[in-house]
């Protein structure tokens, strides 16, 4: 029997707060009334696609798919493709492994 999406949402807060918040939610960056998250202001989610348009970009020109890169980078293919989409909040360490992998300096794919 699998529990319920509240049980699941309080055991996994520690590990993925923001999956939580997704799940409990349905909304990125904003939670229940309880919670003192606000809400992302609207730059951010648009620089998490700008960064992803410029992964795509250097992956294309590198004539790579999303998997081939996520095998180079030694990331999942689904964690490629979250980047590229900006669908989720990246780690520093993703984008070291990508700029790495794609061998350009992670100053142009994060630059304005």
């Amino acid at each position: 029997m699998r529990p319920s999406l509240d049980i699941w949402a309080r055991t996994c807060t520690r590990y993925a707060p923001e999956r939580a918040i997704r799940a409990t939610t349905g909304i990125e960056g904003q939670a229940d009334i309880n919670d003192k998250r606000v809400p992302l202001p609207g730059w951010v989610p648009a620089r998490r696609r700008a960064i992803g348009d410029r992964i795509c970009a250097a992956r294309t020109h590198r004539n790579l798919i999303q998997e081939g890169l996520a095998e180079v980078a030694g990331l999942d293919r689904k964690t490629v493709n979250r980047t590229e989409q900006g669908a989720h909040s990246l780690l520093l360490d993703h984008l070291l492994l990508i700029a790495n992998a794609l061998d350009v300096p992670l100053a142009d794919l994060v630059r304005e």
